[in-house]
């Protein structure tokens, strides 16, 4: 059996829109020389091509010379899905899968006619596609994945596996890649749960290949595409890496094994996502589900320079996610419009709005597609006009849903997906019989839906769960070590439980984001967790949220 692998290479831009770092020396070899060379130790591969523009094939051939690799040269088309993909991927960086419309890590490079036509070319039964920025691919375990492709290829057209992304790679069929082709599909179209054609989980079809269990439970993206994960992938090298060099590199266990017991307890200089409150003026200040309105006090709106500076520093971080939402409503910010450009203007990787949409003129329609806002998470916690009224003691079901619909229907005007449209349910008692309703209707009307689990925010809300889910062993909070919450005030709170603010850990007024995240306050709640101690903030002991990404 011939197998083949391809790198598609794009010298300028990554497929998530970053910056390519291909070129860039990591630990005495370029990014893409060392994917290549791991590539090359994968011994059941019979041949490996470098896939770039044609308008970069001098570059392709310097950065290749001296491996056993083949530049091949295209002049194709991006895939139309790309801009989709992205902002889905944006929010699952460190997963293999778990992106928004089911896109998964396998989504990001794949381009089926290309690959396609190259399976053909070389008569090959399969086509590994490896990402070009993979410095950490493991050889010996792509090599255990062709074997099983090899058994089971008459069954099924692929075979991939659950490892951190980087670690791994998809093989295909030519059959299938054009296939894909012809239906203009992402592969994680396949893998994603339709609603109207139930399926099991692939993972448990012969296409999977299953690898130990410290790579199936590691997160941690080794794709060297950005800042974050470059760093990522260099302290790996110098910590488990037994020398710089690309063909000593760790395997994928030793790597799984480093994400999950030292990566967890490194905190970055920022955090990986920002919430930021711009306003808490609400459509919906007596909703049960959540604190709104008089339960949250008012405050806002955000400074302009506050925000502005707030913004500067998160967009320094080249994978930083920033959401519009807090406890308000940010389209009723008069600022809403100059926020969203701002946090576009200083090139901030991604953005979403959370909102009830219940009010969107057309500024505020015009400044989210503008901006190409990646994300739009929409509230509405309800299937129906009654249970809507009875959740937020409001009557605007009718009027979301149309809002929803003109976002939608501003898509096809511009002929773009952003903003992805994720409408939200919080699942109790009294949203229970609607929302097997809801996620059909909004996983097949916008491709993704979210039902969330309410929350006591720290023992200050009542509890609305229709059953407990907190897991029976607790470990140290996840959301501390990553997310931030700023308030309207400038405030930055222990995490987004603290509606009131009531434990504030420092100020961006006058201070810096970094500062306040790398503070005391904070640091010590971290240690605290660390060791097993939920006393440090009056927050923790009660908390059922801390198992949550």
């Amino acid at each position: 059996m011939k197998i083949i692998a391809a790198c598609l290479v794009d010298f300028d831009r990554g497929p998530l829109g970053t910056r390519a770092r291909l070129e860039e020396d990591l630990h005495g070899a370029a990014v893409l020389r060392r994917t290549l060379m791991r590539l090359r130790a994968a011994r059941q591969v019979a041949s490996v091509h470098v896939l770039a523009p044609a308008a970069q094939k001098q570059r392709a051939e310097a950065a290749v010379a001296g491996l056993d690799v083949q530049v091949e040269t295209h002049e194709a088309e991006p895939v139309p899905w790309q801009a989709y993909v992205a902002s889905a991927r944006k929010w699952s960086l460190d997963a293999w899968r778990g992106g928004l419309g089911g896109t998964s890590v396998f989504d990001e490079s794949l381009h089926p006619w290309l690959l396609a036509a190259l399976g053909r070319r070389e008569k090959a039964d399969g086509v590994v596609d490896v990402p070009a920025g993979a410095a950490l691919l493991d050889g010996q375990m792509l090599d255990a994945m062709i074997a099983h492709y090899e058994q089971v290829h008459e069954q099924v057209r692929m075979t991939f596996t659950q490892a951190p992304p980087g670690l791994a790679a998809a093989i295909y069929a030519p059959a299938l890649l054009a296939d894909l082709a012809e239906a203009n599909h992402w592969p994680g179209r396949m893998m994603a749960y339709q609603p109207a054609k139930p399926a099991r989980d692939m993972i448990m079809l012969p296409c999977f290949w299953p690898p130990g269990l410290e790579v199936r439970t590691a997160a941690g993206r080794c794709i060297a595409d950005t800042r974050t994960a470059v760093e990522r992938i260099a302290s790996i090298l110098r910590d488990v890496g037994n020398g710089a060099s690309a063909d000593r590199s760790p395997d994928a266990a030793t790597v799984a094994r480093w994400l999950t017991e030292v990566a967890a307890e490194r905190v970055g200089a920022l955090p990986s996502e920002v919430e930021i409150e711009l306003t808490t003026d609400d459509p919906l200040p007596d909703s049960v589900l959540r604190p709104r309105g008089g339960a949250v006090g008012p405050r806002g709106p955000m400074p302009d320079d506050v925000f502005d500076a707030v913004i500067e520093e998160l967009a320094d971080r080249d994978d930083a996610r920033v959401v519009l939402g807090g406890f308000g409503d940010p389209l009723l910010a008069d600022n809403f419009a100059r926020c969203l450009q701002k946090c576009r203007l200083a090139g901030v990787f991604a953005l979403a709005v959370r909102t009830p949409l219940v009010h969107l003129d057309d500024a505020a329609l015009d400044a989210l597609l503008d901006a190409r806002v990646d994300v739009l998470n929409v509230l509405l916690d309800a299937a129906t006009p009654d249970t809507y009224r009875r959740v937020h003691k409001a009557d605007h079901f009718e009027r979301v849903t149309a809002n929803i619909d003109r976002v939608l229907a501003a898509h096809a005007a511009r002929r773009q997906p952003q903003p992805l449209v994720v409408c939200e349910m919080t699942k109790t008692a009294e949203t229970l019989a609607d929302m097997e309703a809801f996620f059909y209707h909004w996983v097949t009307r916008t491709g993704s839906a979210a039902v969330a689990g309410p929350s006591t925010y720290g023992g200050r809300w009542p509890d609305l769960a229709v059953m407990d889910m907190t897991p029976p062993l607790r470990s140290a909070c996840r959301r501390i070590f990553a997310r931030a919450m700023i308030l309207a005030d400038g405030r930055m709170t222990v995490c987004d439980q603290d509606f009131r603010g009531d434990h504030a850990v420092g100020t961006v007024a006058g201070s810096t984001v970094s500062e306040v995240w790398r503070g005391s306050a904070l640091t010590a709640l971290r240690h605290a967790h660390g060791v097993g101690d939920w006393a440090g903030c009056a927050l923790c002991p009660p908390c059922r949220q801390w198992h949550r990404p």
